[in-house]
């Protein structure tokens, strides 16, 4: 997959506002205990994974540390929280230097486009798993989802390894781009 830092840039930003919509104060109010398609967590444990990912990926784009104190849990809802994280994400992303060289992305050092598509794939596929469990309908843009398909791809087995995704799920034969990317992650769409 060629890496353009302006496509990369505006998807990552549309991938941002998906999240966005999906996180409204309308949408998750009374939801926090839900289950979602992430086993690992319920609407609020995914809503703070998220936070991480805002933050951590943040910091990557600006090639800097992420700081000892940076937010892991959330102290106020999340349509309170993330709208200046994804404000801040997206101009971070933005400046053409940010998918340039390496940086560090939590604990360990990438790519700085590898870093910015595993932050469009986490927002595309866990604002999906956000939707899903709030009965909310969600899409995703065929380039946001190639560039997540791609990292994916990348990424699987040792994610299936660490238990970050669950074993590949067979798509249905008319499967949308949007459901194969998810039977890669592990996740059944009904």
């Amino acid at each position: 997959m060629s890496v353009n830092p302006v496509e990369l840039a505006d998807q990552l930003a549309r991938a941002a506002r998906n999240l966005r919509l999906h996180t409204r104060q309308s949408d998750l109010t009374g939801k926090r205990e839900l289950p979602t398609p992430c086993a690992a967590f319920d609407v609020h444990g995914l809503s703070e994974h998220l936070l991480g990912v805002l933050t951590m990926s943040g910091y990557a784009a600006k090639k800097q540390a992420l700081p000892a104190d940076a937010p892991t849990t959330l102290t106020e809802a999340p349509w309170v929280v993330y709208p200046p994280l994804l404000d801040q994400l997206t101009a971070a992303w933005a400046e053409p230097g940010a998918w340039e060289g390496e940086t560090s992305f939590g604990p360990n050092t990438f790519p700085a486009p590898f870093a910015g598509m595993i932050t469009i794939m986490e927002l595309t596929v866990h604002g999906w798993d956000l939707a899903t469990a709030t009965g909310q309908p969600f899409t995703a843009d065929d380039d946001v989802v190639a560039t997540a398909t791609a990292i994916v791809g990348q990424i699987a087995e040792g994610a299936r390894a660490n238990g970050s995704f669950g074993p590949e799920v067979e798509p249905v034969a008319d499967a949308t781009a949007l459901e194969r990317l998810l039977a890669l992650t592990g996740r059944k769409v009904a």
